[in-house]
Protein backbone atom coordinates (compact mmCIF):
# COMPACT_ATOMS: atom_id res chain seq x y z
CA UNK A 1 0.00 0.00 0.00
CA UNK A 2 1.17 3.28 -1.22
CA UNK A 3 2.70 5.75 1.63
CA UNK A 4 -0.09 8.92 1.85
CA UNK A 5 1.31 12.16 2.22
CA UNK A 6 -0.11 15.24 3.03
CA UNK A 7 1.37 18.40 1.56
CA UNK A 8 0.99 21.93 3.50
CA UNK A 9 2.17 24.96 1.55
CA UNK A 10 0.06 27.93 0.52
CA UNK A 11 2.33 28.04 -2.74
CA UNK A 12 -0.20 26.08 -5.18
CA UNK A 13 3.02 26.36 -7.72
CA UNK A 14 5.24 24.75 -5.72
CA UNK A 15 2.52 22.47 -4.04
CA UNK A 16 1.66 21.48 -7.79
CA UNK A 17 5.08 20.45 -8.39
CA UNK A 18 5.46 18.72 -5.43
CA UNK A 19 2.69 16.43 -6.17
CA UNK A 20 3.59 15.75 -9.38
CA UNK A 21 7.11 14.92 -8.24
CA UNK A 22 5.82 12.47 -5.15
CA UNK A 23 2.85 10.87 -7.45
CA UNK A 24 5.86 9.80 -10.00
CA UNK A 25 7.64 7.92 -6.98
CA UNK A 26 4.29 5.82 -6.09
CA UNK A 27 3.02 8.16 -2.83
CA UNK A 28 -0.29 8.75 -2.35
CA UNK A 29 -0.55 12.71 -1.99
CA UNK A 30 -3.21 14.82 -0.40
CA UNK A 31 -3.13 18.82 -0.06
CA UNK A 32 -3.97 21.43 2.03
CA UNK A 33 -3.62 25.51 1.76
CA UNK A 34 -2.36 26.25 5.21
CA UNK A 35 -2.74 24.78 8.81
CA UNK A 36 -6.53 25.27 9.09
CA UNK A 37 -7.28 23.19 6.35
CA UNK A 38 -4.17 21.06 6.93
CA UNK A 39 -6.88 19.89 10.43
CA UNK A 40 -9.66 19.12 8.43
CA UNK A 41 -7.87 17.26 6.14
CA UNK A 42 -6.29 15.01 8.96
CA UNK A 43 -9.20 13.96 10.11
CA UNK A 44 -11.12 13.26 6.73
CA UNK A 45 -8.33 11.41 4.79
CA UNK A 46 -5.74 10.23 7.83
CA UNK A 47 -2.84 10.53 5.95
CA UNK A 48 0.45 8.42 6.89
CA UNK A 49 3.21 11.02 7.18
CA UNK A 50 2.71 15.32 7.24
CA UNK A 51 5.01 17.33 5.22
CA UNK A 52 4.42 20.85 6.11
CA UNK A 53 6.22 24.26 5.19
CA UNK A 54 6.55 26.81 7.67
CA UNK A 55 5.74 29.80 7.12
CA UNK A 56 1.98 30.72 5.01
CA UNK A 57 -0.24 32.93 6.87
CA UNK A 58 2.32 33.49 9.77
CA UNK A 59 5.52 33.09 9.94
CA UNK A 60 5.02 30.39 12.25
CA UNK A 61 1.82 28.86 11.03
CA UNK A 62 3.95 25.21 10.58
CA UNK A 63 4.72 25.10 14.15
CA UNK A 64 1.55 26.08 15.28
CA UNK A 65 0.13 22.86 13.09
CA UNK A 66 2.93 20.43 14.37
CA UNK A 67 1.57 21.40 17.51
CA UNK A 68 -2.08 20.74 16.46
CA UNK A 69 -1.37 17.77 15.15
CA UNK A 70 0.58 16.19 17.21
CA UNK A 71 -2.02 17.07 19.54
CA UNK A 72 -4.58 14.54 17.34
CA UNK A 73 -2.39 11.72 16.69
CA UNK A 74 1.09 12.25 18.94
CA UNK A 75 2.95 9.15 16.67
CA UNK A 76 1.92 10.80 13.43
CA UNK A 77 5.47 11.60 11.28
CA UNK A 78 5.72 15.02 10.33
CA UNK A 79 8.39 16.56 8.16
CA UNK A 80 8.85 20.65 8.00
CA UNK A 81 10.32 21.98 4.57
CA UNK A 82 10.89 25.89 4.61
CA UNK A 83 12.40 28.50 3.01
CA UNK A 84 13.12 31.21 5.55
CA UNK A 85 12.99 28.83 8.39
CA UNK A 86 16.02 29.68 11.07
CA UNK A 87 18.10 27.06 13.04
CA UNK A 88 15.80 27.78 16.04
CA UNK A 89 12.97 27.27 14.21
CA UNK A 90 14.42 24.22 12.92
CA UNK A 91 15.15 22.95 16.51
CA UNK A 92 11.46 23.70 17.84
CA UNK A 93 10.09 21.46 15.42
CA UNK A 94 12.22 18.62 16.14
CA UNK A 95 10.96 18.92 20.05
CA UNK A 96 7.86 19.43 18.72
CA UNK A 97 7.80 16.36 17.43
CA UNK A 98 8.97 16.87 13.42
CA UNK A 99 11.14 13.75 12.68
CA UNK A 100 13.30 16.15 9.75
CA UNK A 101 13.51 19.78 8.47
CA UNK A 102 14.65 20.62 5.13
CA UNK A 103 15.49 23.71 3.89
CA UNK A 104 13.54 24.59 0.48
CA UNK A 105 16.59 26.67 -0.79
CA UNK A 106 17.94 23.29 -1.48
CA UNK A 107 15.06 20.56 -1.99
CA UNK A 108 16.14 19.35 -4.89
CA UNK A 109 19.70 17.80 -3.66
CA UNK A 110 17.73 16.55 -0.56
CA UNK A 111 15.06 15.42 -2.85
CA UNK A 112 15.80 11.96 -1.91
CA UNK A 113 16.67 12.26 1.62
CA UNK A 114 12.86 13.90 2.01
CA UNK A 115 11.57 10.55 0.70
CA UNK A 116 13.67 8.38 2.55
CA UNK A 117 12.29 10.34 5.60
CA UNK A 118 9.04 9.79 4.74
CA UNK A 119 9.36 5.85 4.01
CA UNK A 120 10.89 5.71 7.38
CA UNK A 121 9.01 7.50 9.19
CA UNK A 122 5.81 5.32 7.81
CA UNK A 123 7.86 2.29 9.17
CA UNK A 124 8.00 3.47 12.35
CA UNK A 125 4.79 4.93 12.73
CA UNK A 126 2.82 1.63 12.08
CA UNK A 127 5.83 -0.20 14.79
CA UNK A 128 4.76 2.66 17.42
CA UNK A 129 0.69 2.11 16.70
CA UNK A 130 0.77 -1.21 16.99
CA UNK A 131 2.93 -1.11 19.94
CA UNK A 132 0.46 1.69 21.44
CA UNK A 133 -2.40 -0.44 20.45
CA UNK A 134 -0.82 -3.32 23.00
CA UNK A 135 -0.50 -1.28 25.59
CA UNK A 136 -4.38 -0.07 25.54
CA UNK A 137 -4.85 -3.87 25.74
CA UNK A 138 -2.82 -4.24 28.35
CA UNK A 139 -4.06 -1.26 30.59
CA UNK A 140 -7.40 -2.62 30.43
CA UNK A 141 -6.71 -6.06 31.62
CA UNK A 142 -8.98 -7.09 35.01
CA UNK A 143 -8.45 -10.27 35.28
CA UNK A 144 -5.63 -10.67 37.96
CA UNK A 145 -4.31 -14.41 36.33
CA UNK A 146 -3.55 -11.91 33.21
CA UNK A 147 -1.99 -9.12 34.93
CA UNK A 148 1.80 -10.60 35.28
CA UNK A 149 2.06 -11.03 31.79
CA UNK A 150 0.61 -7.76 31.16
CA UNK A 151 3.11 -6.05 33.71
CA UNK A 152 6.16 -8.04 31.75
CA UNK A 153 4.88 -6.68 27.94
CA UNK A 154 4.78 -3.19 29.67
CA UNK A 155 8.14 -3.46 31.02
CA UNK A 156 9.65 -5.42 27.58
CA UNK A 157 7.95 -2.47 25.44
CA UNK A 158 9.83 0.38 27.96
CA UNK A 159 13.29 -1.50 27.24
CA UNK A 160 12.92 -1.10 23.93
CA UNK A 161 15.72 1.54 22.51
CA UNK A 162 14.34 5.00 20.57
CA UNK A 163 10.73 3.95 21.37
CA UNK A 164 8.58 6.83 20.53
CA UNK A 165 8.02 9.22 24.01
CA UNK A 166 4.14 9.07 23.50
CA UNK A 167 4.45 4.84 23.69
CA UNK A 168 6.59 5.61 26.84
CA UNK A 169 5.01 7.88 28.65
CA UNK A 170 1.60 5.90 28.21
CA UNK A 171 3.34 2.30 28.97
CA UNK A 172 4.22 3.81 32.14
CA UNK A 173 1.63 5.39 32.70
CA UNK A 174 -0.43 1.68 32.36
CA UNK A 175 2.41 -0.24 34.24
CA UNK A 176 1.62 2.16 37.29
CA UNK A 177 -2.16 1.48 37.21
CA UNK A 178 -1.64 -2.34 37.34
CA UNK A 179 1.44 -2.28 39.76
CA UNK A 180 -0.70 0.03 42.39
CA UNK A 181 -1.01 -2.78 44.96
CA UNK A 182 3.27 -3.56 45.17
CA UNK A 183 4.06 -0.26 44.34
CA UNK A 184 2.15 0.54 47.91
CA UNK A 185 3.43 -2.25 49.52
CA UNK A 186 7.07 -1.13 48.32
CA UNK A 187 6.84 2.27 49.36
CA UNK A 188 5.23 1.77 52.49
CA UNK A 189 8.59 -0.62 53.32
CA UNK A 190 11.01 1.93 51.85
CA UNK A 191 9.52 4.35 54.12
CA UNK A 192 9.68 2.26 57.41
CA UNK A 193 13.38 1.34 56.63
CA UNK A 194 14.27 4.99 56.63
CA UNK A 195 12.41 5.91 59.51
CA UNK A 196 14.02 2.91 61.64
CA UNK A 197 17.47 4.61 61.03
CA UNK A 198 18.88 6.90 64.05
CA UNK A 199 17.88 10.19 64.36
CA UNK A 200 14.78 10.04 62.27
CA UNK A 201 12.15 9.65 65.17
CA UNK A 202 11.07 13.19 64.93
CA UNK A 203 10.62 13.27 61.12
CA UNK A 204 6.72 12.11 61.40
CA UNK A 205 6.00 14.83 64.20
CA UNK A 206 7.04 17.10 61.66
CA UNK A 207 5.17 15.49 58.35
CA UNK A 208 1.96 15.54 60.00
CA UNK A 209 2.57 19.51 61.18
CA UNK A 210 2.71 20.05 57.45
CA UNK A 211 0.26 18.52 56.15
CA UNK A 212 -2.20 19.92 58.89
CA UNK A 213 -0.35 23.31 57.81
CA UNK A 214 -1.24 22.52 54.03
CA UNK A 215 -4.63 21.09 54.29
CA UNK A 216 -7.13 21.94 56.50
CA UNK A 217 -8.76 19.40 55.70
CA UNK A 218 -6.46 16.46 56.21
CA UNK A 219 -7.73 14.83 59.46
CA UNK A 220 -11.28 14.22 56.93
CA UNK A 221 -9.41 11.75 54.39
CA UNK A 222 -9.49 8.42 54.36
CA UNK A 223 -7.09 6.41 55.92
CA UNK A 224 -5.12 5.36 52.31
CA UNK A 225 -5.15 8.81 51.12
CA UNK A 226 -2.88 10.26 54.64
CA UNK A 227 -0.92 7.35 54.39
CA UNK A 228 -0.19 7.80 51.02
CA UNK A 229 0.56 11.69 52.09
CA UNK A 230 2.51 10.75 54.89
CA UNK A 231 4.87 8.85 52.98
CA UNK A 232 5.10 11.20 50.29
CA UNK A 233 5.98 14.16 52.79
CA UNK A 234 8.49 11.81 54.12
CA UNK A 235 10.48 11.66 51.43
CA UNK A 236 10.29 14.84 50.40
CA UNK A 237 11.42 15.46 53.90
CA UNK A 238 14.62 13.22 53.51
CA UNK A 239 15.63 14.22 50.05
CA UNK A 240 16.17 17.87 51.74
CA UNK A 241 18.66 16.10 54.18
CA UNK A 242 20.15 14.01 51.64
CA UNK A 243 20.04 15.45 48.59
CA UNK A 244 19.59 14.44 44.92
CA UNK A 245 21.35 11.27 45.05
CA UNK A 246 18.32 10.11 47.43
CA UNK A 247 15.76 11.47 45.60
CA UNK A 248 16.80 10.35 42.07
CA UNK A 249 16.90 6.67 42.92
CA UNK A 250 13.42 7.26 45.01
CA UNK A 251 11.41 9.38 43.17
CA UNK A 252 9.36 7.62 40.68
CA UNK A 253 8.46 4.96 42.50
CA UNK A 254 8.24 6.27 45.64
CA UNK A 255 7.36 10.29 45.86
CA UNK A 256 5.98 10.55 42.62
CA UNK A 257 3.52 7.54 43.18
CA UNK A 258 2.38 8.26 46.89
CA UNK A 259 1.48 12.12 45.81
CA UNK A 260 -0.54 10.70 42.92
CA UNK A 261 -2.32 8.15 44.59
CA UNK A 262 -3.30 10.07 47.70
CA UNK A 263 -4.61 13.13 45.22
CA UNK A 264 -6.87 10.02 43.00
CA UNK A 265 -7.78 7.93 45.97
CA UNK A 266 -9.67 11.18 48.01
CA UNK A 267 -10.84 12.03 44.19
CA UNK A 268 -12.32 9.43 43.28
CA UNK A 269 -14.18 8.72 46.88
CA UNK A 270 -15.25 11.87 46.64
CA UNK A 271 -16.58 11.53 42.94
CA UNK A 272 -17.39 8.30 43.92
CA UNK A 273 -21.38 8.82 43.69
CA UNK A 274 -22.08 11.35 41.10
CA UNK A 275 -19.77 9.52 38.74
CA UNK A 276 -22.07 6.10 39.27
CA UNK A 277 -25.24 8.21 38.35
CA UNK A 278 -23.44 9.80 35.27
CA UNK A 279 -22.29 5.90 34.20
CA UNK A 280 -25.96 4.59 34.73
CA UNK A 281 -27.95 7.78 33.14
CA UNK A 282 -28.67 6.79 29.55
CA UNK A 283 -28.45 10.42 28.07
CA UNK A 284 -24.60 10.24 29.23
CA UNK A 285 -23.78 7.75 26.10
CA UNK A 286 -26.37 9.60 23.63
CA UNK A 287 -23.77 12.46 24.15
CA UNK A 288 -20.69 10.73 24.03
CA UNK A 289 -21.94 9.12 20.94
CA UNK A 290 -22.43 12.65 19.43
CA UNK A 291 -19.15 13.79 20.63
CA UNK A 292 -17.79 10.75 18.17
CA UNK A 293 -17.68 9.72 14.73
CA UNK A 294 -20.18 7.05 14.00
CA UNK A 295 -17.64 5.70 11.42
CA UNK A 296 -14.14 5.59 12.50
CA UNK A 297 -14.86 6.50 16.06
CA UNK A 298 -12.64 9.16 16.38
CA UNK A 299 -13.84 12.69 18.09
CA UNK A 300 -16.30 14.57 16.23
CA UNK A 301 -14.22 17.12 13.80
CA UNK A 302 -16.69 19.96 15.99
CA UNK A 303 -16.16 18.42 19.36
CA UNK A 304 -12.44 18.18 18.28
CA UNK A 305 -12.28 21.68 17.30
CA UNK A 306 -13.78 22.75 20.26
CA UNK A 307 -11.42 21.26 22.59
CA UNK A 308 -8.71 22.98 19.93
CA UNK A 309 -10.12 26.12 20.86
CA UNK A 310 -10.23 26.01 24.38
CA UNK A 311 -6.13 25.35 25.00
CA UNK A 312 -5.97 28.11 22.79
CA UNK A 313 -8.69 30.65 24.30
CA UNK A 314 -6.77 29.95 27.71
CA UNK A 315 -3.58 30.08 26.14
CA UNK A 316 -1.79 26.99 26.96
CA UNK A 317 -1.45 23.46 26.30
CA UNK A 318 -3.42 21.06 28.50
CA UNK A 319 -0.93 17.58 29.32
CA UNK A 320 -3.07 15.07 27.47
CA UNK A 321 -4.05 14.73 23.49
CA UNK A 322 -6.99 14.28 21.81
CA UNK A 323 -6.49 11.13 21.34
CA UNK A 324 -6.32 10.40 25.19
CA UNK A 325 -9.99 12.11 25.11
CA UNK A 326 -11.07 9.73 22.38
CA UNK A 327 -9.50 7.03 24.59
CA UNK A 328 -11.39 7.98 27.79
CA UNK A 329 -14.18 7.87 25.67
CA UNK A 330 -14.26 4.66 24.48
CA UNK A 331 -13.16 3.35 27.52
CA UNK A 332 -16.68 4.97 28.66
CA UNK A 333 -18.52 3.05 26.13
CA UNK A 334 -17.03 -0.31 26.96
CA UNK A 335 -17.37 -0.51 30.18
CA UNK A 336 -20.74 1.79 30.97
CA UNK A 337 -21.15 1.31 35.07
CA UNK A 338 -18.36 -0.39 35.45
CA UNK A 339 -15.94 1.90 34.47
CA UNK A 340 -13.19 3.45 36.36
CA UNK A 341 -10.71 5.98 35.47
CA UNK A 342 -7.55 4.52 35.21
CA UNK A 343 -5.45 7.53 36.37
CA UNK A 344 -5.74 11.25 37.10
CA UNK A 345 -5.22 12.44 33.27
CA UNK A 346 -8.57 10.19 32.50
CA UNK A 347 -10.09 11.83 35.44
CA UNK A 348 -9.28 14.81 35.13
CA UNK A 349 -10.66 15.05 30.83
CA UNK A 350 -13.82 13.10 32.53
CA UNK A 351 -14.03 16.42 34.85
CA UNK A 352 -12.89 18.48 31.67
CA UNK A 353 -15.41 16.72 29.59
CA UNK A 354 -18.88 16.34 31.56
CA UNK A 355 -17.96 18.57 35.24
CA UNK A 356 -18.95 21.69 33.79
CA UNK A 357 -21.84 23.22 32.04
CA UNK A 358 -20.80 24.51 28.34
CA UNK A 359 -21.90 24.48 24.60
CA UNK A 360 -20.36 23.93 21.58
CA UNK A 361 -21.34 24.22 17.96
CA UNK A 362 -22.18 21.17 15.43
CA UNK A 363 -23.42 22.23 11.90
CA UNK A 364 -23.69 25.69 13.56
CA UNK A 365 -26.30 24.22 16.02
CA UNK A 366 -25.24 24.56 19.19
CA UNK A 367 -24.68 21.14 21.56
CA UNK A 368 -25.38 21.75 25.15
CA UNK A 369 -23.55 19.91 28.14
CA UNK A 370 -25.35 20.74 31.20
CA UNK A 371 -22.70 19.09 33.98
CA UNK A 372 -23.95 15.68 33.42
CA UNK A 373 -21.69 14.49 36.02
CA UNK A 374 -23.38 16.72 38.57
CA UNK A 375 -19.88 18.71 39.88
CA UNK A 376 -20.75 20.78 42.95
CA UNK A 377 -18.89 22.74 45.29
CA UNK A 378 -16.47 24.16 42.38
CA UNK A 379 -17.34 27.01 41.08
CA UNK A 380 -17.39 28.84 38.29
CA UNK A 381 -16.79 26.46 35.20
CA UNK A 382 -13.12 28.47 34.73
CA UNK A 383 -12.06 26.79 38.29
CA UNK A 384 -13.54 23.42 37.23
CA UNK A 385 -11.38 23.21 34.38
CA UNK A 386 -8.22 24.37 36.35
CA UNK A 387 -9.00 21.51 38.94
CA UNK A 388 -9.33 19.41 35.67
CA UNK A 389 -6.08 20.46 34.50
CA UNK A 390 -3.98 20.12 37.65
CA UNK A 391 -5.44 16.46 37.90
CA UNK A 392 -4.14 15.61 34.67
CA UNK A 393 -0.41 17.97 35.27
CA UNK A 394 0.29 15.81 38.28
CA UNK A 395 0.14 12.43 36.00
CA UNK A 396 1.91 13.96 33.32
CA UNK A 397 4.91 15.16 35.74
CA UNK A 398 5.14 12.08 37.52
CA UNK A 399 5.98 10.21 34.32
CA UNK A 400 10.14 9.98 34.02
CA UNK A 401 9.75 10.15 30.20
CA UNK A 402 8.87 13.11 30.21
CA UNK A 403 10.25 16.59 30.37
CA UNK A 404 14.07 14.52 31.20
CA UNK A 405 15.63 18.16 31.17
CA UNK A 406 13.92 18.96 34.47
CA UNK A 407 16.49 17.45 37.33
CA UNK A 408 14.16 15.04 39.78
CA UNK A 409 14.30 17.43 42.78
CA UNK A 410 12.67 20.15 41.02
CA UNK A 411 10.10 17.62 39.78
CA UNK A 412 9.35 16.58 42.85
CA UNK A 413 8.98 20.15 44.49
CA UNK A 414 6.13 20.64 41.25
CA UNK A 415 4.23 17.47 42.26
CA UNK A 416 4.12 18.51 45.75
CA UNK A 417 2.88 21.69 45.42
CA UNK A 418 0.22 20.55 42.51
CA UNK A 419 -0.94 17.76 45.02
CA UNK A 420 -1.64 20.28 48.02
CA UNK A 421 -3.87 22.97 45.04
CA UNK A 422 -5.56 19.26 43.84
CA UNK A 423 -6.33 18.53 47.61
CA UNK A 424 -7.57 21.98 48.14
CA UNK A 425 -9.74 22.11 45.17
CA UNK A 426 -10.85 18.06 46.35
CA UNK A 427 -12.21 19.44 49.94
CA UNK A 428 -14.33 21.92 47.94
CA UNK A 429 -16.04 18.87 46.06
CA UNK A 430 -20.03 19.18 48.03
Amino acid sequence: MPVKVLIVDDNKIYRDAFRRNMLLHNFEVCEAEHGGDALEVLKSERPDVLVTDLCMRTPTEGLDLIRQAKGIDPLLPVVMISAVGTFEEGAIATKLGASDVISKSNIEEKIERLYKSISQAKEDYVKNRSLLDTVEKCRQIEDPTEKVSAIRKLEEILSFKELHSYVQSEAYDALVTLQTTELRQDTEANASRLLSQPGRTSLLKNVEDVLQKEIVDYSSFHPDSMDSLRTAELFYQLQSLEGERQIATAFSRNIGFSYCFAVENEAKLRLKKRLLKFLTTPQTYDLIKQMLEPQTRHLDIFYHQYILRLQSIHGKEYDFTIDNVKQTFHRILEHESRYKPDGLKALGIVILCFGRSYAYKKMNQPIEVNNPLGMRGIEPDAEVMKFAELLISLQHFRNPYIHPEINEMQKVSHLRSTTFDCLKYICRLA
